[in-house]
C-alpha cells in the first residue's frame, strides 16, 4: 500500500506524477494516466511503452523500474525509483558551472545515453531507444554528485515506432534540427544534440538560442553554431570543440553519445 506525500510533481498532457511513500518509509515516484487519456489506445501505448523500456535498461543514472499497473477504473500507472536531487533547470538559473562540474555531469549523461542507444532486447537485438526529451526538466544533478535521465513518455523503439511523424514533441529550444524540419532520420544523435545544447548552458549560463519559441526554433535550424569561449574564455578548446560537435546541424557530422562520453574523458 501506498500514500501520496506533499505536492504534485507535475501535471503533463498525459500524466500526473507524485512522490509516494511505501509503508517502511521508501519513497518512490508514481506516474498516473490522466483519466480521459487511458481511453485512447494510441497514448495507453505510449504510456505503457515507458514502463517496458524502463523495466529493461539497468543502468545507473536511469531510475529503475518497481511496478506497472491499473487501478480499479483501468488507468495505468508507473511507478519507478525516486532519484534524489535538483532538476538541471534550479542548477541553470544559478549561472555557470565549474568545466569539471559541467564536464562530470556532461559525461554521466552522454553514458546513461549511450546505454539507452546500444540497450537490446533479450534477443540481443539492439531496441533502437531514443530519449526524444533530453531537457532540463528530465535531467536531475543528484545529490550524490552524479546526474539521472528521467521520463522516457516520448521516447520511442523498435518496440514502439512514432506514429505521429511530423507532429514536433519535446521541449523547445533543446529540439535537434532535424526533428524541427521532420527532414532526415531522427536517431540518438538527436539526443546527442540536446544533451550538448545543456552542456553549453551549463558552461556559460545563457540559453543556446534565444527569443521566442518559433525564433528559438529557427536559430537552431539556421543559425551558425555559437562558441562557448565566446563567454567563457577559460574553458578548455577540446571542451568547446566538443560542444560544438554535438551542436552540428546535421546528425551523421555529430559524435554518438558514447564518443561524446569518451571524450570527456574518465
Amino acid at each position: 500500500m501506498i500514500a501520496t506525500v506533499g505536492e504534485s510533481l507535475g501535471v503533463g498532457a498525459l500524466a500526473e506524477t507524485f512522490v509516494v511513500e511505501r509503508p517502511d518509509g521508501c519513497r518512490q515516484v508514481l506516474k498516473r494516466m490522466h483519466r480521459h487519456c487511458a481511453y485512447d489506445p494510441v497514448l495507453v501505448a505510449m504510456f505503457e511503452h515507458e514502463g517496458k523500456l524502463l523495466r529493461r535498461f539497468d543502468h545507473a543514472a536511469i531510475p529503475r523500474w518497481v511496478a506497472s499497473y491499473r487501478d480499479d477504473a483501468g488507468v495505468p500507472h508507473l511507478l519507478v525509483e525516486r532519484v534524489a536531487g535538483r532538476a538541471l533547470g534550479v542548477v541553470l538559473a544559478q549561472g555557470p558551472s565549474p568545466e569539471a562540474v559541467a564536464a562530470s555531469w556532461g559525461r554521466a549523461l552522454f553514458d546513461a545515453l549511450a546505454y539507452v542507444h546500444a540497450c537490446p532486447d533479450r534477443e540481443g537485438v539492439a531496441l533502437g531507444v531514443v530519449h526524444r526529451d533530453v531537457s532540463p526538466g528530465n535531467v536531475v544533478a543528484r545529490d550524490d554528485g552524479t546526474v539521472s535521465l528521467v521520463d522516457f513518455g516520448i521516447a520511442t523503439s523498435r518496440w514502439r515506432m512514432d506514429p505521429e511523424r511530423g507532429v514536433l514533441k519535446g521541449t523547445r529550444g533543446y529540439m535537434a534540427p532535424e526533428v524541427i524540419t521532420g527532414e532526415g532520420a531522427i536517431d540518438g544523435r538527436a539526443d546527442v544534440f540536446a544533451a550538448g545544447v545543456l552542456l553549453y548552458e551549463l558552461l556559460t549560463g545563457r540559453r543556446l538560442y534565444g527569443g521566442t519559441a518559433t525564433a528559438s526554433m529557427m536559430s537552431t535550424v539556421e543559425a551558425p553554431v555559437p562558441s562557448v569561449r565566446e563567454h567563457r574564455p577559460d574553458v578548455s578548446p577540446e571542451l568547446d570543440a566538443l560542444v560544438q560537435r554535438c551542436l552540428a546541424k546535421l546528425g551523421p557530422e555529430r559524435p554518438t553519445a558514447a564518443e561524446a562520453r569518451d571524450a570527456l574523458g574518465t
